[in-house]
């Protein structure tokens, strides 16, 4: 019996073992080949070989800096920084000769294009231009590890195809799309490394807390920013796109440890149309050039499955609708130091090769490529421009000026270089006017003209029912500004400013106040009014808010309108005034000189409550989903200047609730869930609690919110063949589309909107009963609601009719439910506002227009 268990103690820590005493060399990474001795190799910097331990962000400029100091095949550059203040690294790596004539390669990679240019370009002796990115997903590690070995490869190497290949290509690394994300998850898998390390899954080193690595500071998914550029770090990377148009885009990702490499071509049916068939031909060009180098090295990989092209936020497919080719590659993720899995044990390592083997083989299809990928680029953006001289609609006419989302939007646009031009004339189309001065042209006439479509356009019907991420993203609509597309029969060329470029005015055309007035008045519409609300209240000034439209001095003011008195506050009249002339951002204040108004409640009327200044707590941790909290954060802190409490879940029975106002739940699945009496506790004492997504079933279920859903019966349709399972799965989950929402406008969670209509996002199967209290479903959903994007057939109906927001009420506090999410990944401004009313009035909301529980 004991020598039976001495026998099985070494077999079961085979692993360990075996796993501590392999040391990855640099040959273990890179092909047998000369390198120059004076570059340094990564382990020389570091201390430790790749693969050891994750590096961490810091590490890794360093040793780009390094590269860049030696080599004079590398140019560094910061173009960028993210959150936190790390750099945004990318090596400009080339021949020296081509180092010599970068600005010139720029330029002419410009006139490509430009149809009006690019026939004179010659391409033979134009290089072609490789983008490469790795971890935009912080925790997935192992492109960022491989990157310093890449950049080693192509600063050190010494054989005549690399050399032929520096001479042909402009190479772009950027080491790492996501510094914060990455430190955050090196520092926390370095801090649980063992020399002697169990590759369980169920260890520390692989499950790292909430909200994990995969994010930026603010939670957002990076790699769905690159169309929307909410984000700084996408910001400068589209810049370095727009100003390099590159022929590949690779980016290096981790997917699940059970899975082996993927990279693309994905699904065929999930191609955005928009994208040329050219592109997926070159793709799949590509990719024989990735499975040859994997297969050599033993590699199992797939391709074809799972990941689509569809929507143009990602970095794989943002290149798509600008001539480029996106390419996704996919490890699967050891996580740790080492991890048992289903095809044996996944070393670290093992990981980073497997990045290094795709950068290779791409180096080499686009250097081999270099002339084919060159003229898809120039072909690109000349069918681009045929294909919008046929399209009935000229272009899109969008507003305003005064605004901030208008003016967010007219930034983006121009972020990715689509020309944008002033309307000079009032234009009027389909009854709706856009004024001179006021308003903007987008012609669909333009190289950017897929884009443009990208942007503008409302899909409903689609090849495929299943999306890898949204399904509609129609800017406009998120930004929730007015806009039209107009057809060749309703265009009017006089409407058009005939200079190029943009040319922004004042945007209220703001005067300032000569004497100190009775009251002052800040009108209700403004998406930047929360945040002006937010400073007065931080400083004790005392706010009230119009319940009702009221006139006064010649003026008519919606209800919504801020009012600060002169009377009781902590200013003298004189201060007060030169404050009301110096709000933060350009919005109009109005004087009032006498209490008695001549339309509607009087300034000393009941009608006009003092807002209160939030004091909030939002709950965070496990079981609510990251991405929704991180855009709360993101909006309350950035745009809004509020300080925001955040709380994990797990901690909440230890918060003293006296301390807050307002009670923000994200949305999640809250299997963790906090204690439902005290949220009854807090909402009894008056706050207010404000919840979104998933936790309204929660909520329901803990019986403090009375809620009511509506589901849809998926009848069996008859005996289903088992391949199709997946598909009928998947065809059932709305992926993120775009629905139309009809607002009450005198209800306090919507003070602020002008139009009864608006654009409302749902990514979610959750579909809300209206309120039996007549006045506490602020917000409905349309009888014909899509306006983009897709939905099951069977969920179409549910939608109309729905509660987009309904108002709770528990005691003497108020419960704001959305179905959607109002604070979509920052990009969706238009609901921004119903979010901040929900926070600042909805304590005003009447006790007779809740839906009680």
């Amino acid at each position: 019996m004991k020598h039976r268990h001495l026998l099985l103690f070494p077999l079961l820590c085979l692993p360990f073992v075996l796993f501590s005493q392999v040391r990855p060399a640099l040959d273990y990474y890179l092909p047998k080949i000369n390198f120059n001795p004076t570059i340094p190799i990564p382990a020389s910097y570091l201390g430790y070989e790749v693969g050891e331990w994750h590096v961490n962000h810091d590490q890794l400029v360093g040793y780009m800096r390094e590269l860049d100091r030696v080599s004079d095949r590398i140019s560094l550059q910061v173009y960028g920084r993210s959150h936190e203040g790390r750099p945004m690294l990318c090596l400009t790596i080339t021949d020296p000769a081509n180092h010599a004539r970068l600005e010139e390669i720029k330029n002419t990679r410009s006139q490509i294009v430009d149809p009006a240019q690019s026939g004179k370009v010659d391409l033979k002796n134009l290089p072609a231009v490789n983008y490469m990115g790795y971890s935009i997903h912080g925790n997935e590690a192992s492109g960022s590890n491989a990157s310093m070995l890449v950049a080693y490869y192509l600063a050190a190497a010494q054989t005549p195809e690399v050399e032929q290949l520096l001479k042909n290509t402009v190479i772009l690394l950027d080491p790492c799309f996501n510094p914060d994300g990455l430190q955050r998850f090196s520092s926390w898998v370095n801090s649980r490394h063992s020399l002697h390390g169990s590759p369980d899954p169920m260890g520390d080193e692989f499950n790292e807390p909430w909200p994990r690595g995969r994010y930026n500071h603010y939670w957002f998914d990076l790699n769905r920013d690159w169309l929307v550029v909410q984000q700084p770090e996408s910001a400068g990377r589209v810049a370095l796109f727009q100003e390099w148009h590159p022929n590949v885009l690779t980016d290096h990702h981790e997917m699940g440890s059970n899975s082996t490499f993927f990279f693309q071509p994905g699904v065929p049916t999930r191609v955005n149309p928009l994208t040329p068939a050219h592109n997926q031909e070159l793709t799949a060009k590509i990719a024989e050039f990735h499975a040859r180098l994997l297969s050599e090295n033993r590699v199992q990989f797939f391709t074809g499955e799972n990941f689509d092209d569809f929507y143009y936020g990602k970095g794989s497919t943002y290149p798509d609708v600008q001539g480029s080719i996106g390419i996704l590659f996919e490890q699967a993720s050891s996580r740790g130091s080492v991890q048992e899995t289903d095809n044996g044990l996944l070393t670290f390592p093992y990981s980073v090769k497997n990045q290094v083997l795709a950068s290779l083989s791409t180096l080499k299809a686009v250097g081999e490529m270099r002339l084919e990928l060159n003229e898809y680029l120039r072909d690109f953006y000349k069918t681009a421009l045929d294909e919008a001289r046929k399209d009935e609609v000229k272009g899109y006419l969008f507003a305003d000026n005064r605004d901030l989302p208008g003016r967010e939007l007219l930034s983006l646009l121009m972020r990715h270089r689509i020309e944008v031009r002033n309307v000079a004339e009032n234009a009027t189309v389909n009854g709706q006017t856009f004024s001179s001065g006021n308003a903007f042209w987008v012609p669909s006439e333009q190289p950017q003209y897929r884009l443009v479509k990208a942007i503008f356009g409302r899909q409903t019907t689609f090849q495929d029912s299943i999306f890898y991420d949204i399904s509609a993203w129609t800017l406009p609509d998120a930004f929730g500004i007015k806009w039209v597309s107009v057809s060749a029969k309703e265009f009017n060329p006089q409407w058009i400013s005939k200079q190029t470029g943009v040319g922004l005015t004042s945007r209220y055309g703001v005067s300032r106040i000569a004497q100190p007035a009775y009251a002052y008045v800040i009108g209700a519409a403004g998406y930047e009014v929360p945040k002006v609300l937010a400073q007065l209240l931080e400083e004790g000034i005392r706010v009230k808010v119009a319940m009702k439209p009221f006139e006064s001095d010649g003026q008519k003011f919606a209800a919504g309108s801020l009012v600060i008195s002169s009377e009781k506050q902590p200013f003298d009249e004189a201060a007060l005034l030169e404050r009301m002339n110096n709000l933060s951002v350009e919005l109009p204040v109005f004087a009032i000189n006498n209490g008695l108004t001549t339309g509607g409640p009087d300034i000393g009327s009941s009608n006009f409550p003092v807002v209160h200044s939030p004091k909030i707590l939002m709950l965070t941790g496990e079981g609510i989903n990251p991405e929704a909290a991180g855009e709360i954060w993101h909006l309350l802190d950035t745009r809004y200047g509020i300080p925001v409490t955040m709380v994990n879940a797990e901690r909440f029975s230890e918060v003293n609730l006296l301390k807050y106002n307002v009670l923000i739940l994200p949305d999640g699945s809250y299997n963790k869930a906090p204690s439902p009496e005290k949220i009854r506790e807090f909402a009894n004492g008056g706050g207010t609690v404000v919840a979104l997504g998933g936790v309204l079933r929660w909520l329901k279920n803990a019986n403090l919110a009375a809620l009511e859903f509506r589901n849809a019966a998926y009848d069996p349709t008859g005996r289903r063949p088992y391949e199709m399972y997946d598909e009928d799965r998947g065809a059932k989950r709305m992926a993120g589309a775009i629905f139309e929402a009809e607002l009450d406008l005198s209800h306090p969670i919507c003070f602020g909107y002008e139009r009864p209509s608006l654009p409302m996002f749902l990514g979610d199967t959750l579909f809300v009963e209206t309120t039996k209290n007549p006045y506490a479903t602020p917000a409905i959903f349309s009888k014909e609601p899509l306006l983009a994007g897709y939905i099951h057939l069977k969920q179409k109906p549910l939608v109309a009719n729905s509660a987009a927001v309904t108002v709770g009420g528990i005691g003497r506090g108020r419960m704001i439910c959305f179905a959607g999410n109002p604070n979509f990944r920052a990009f969706w401004y238009g609901t921004n506002r119903l979010f901040a009313n929900a926070i600042f009035f909805g304590n005003l909301v009447s006790g007779e227009a809740v839906e009680k529980k």
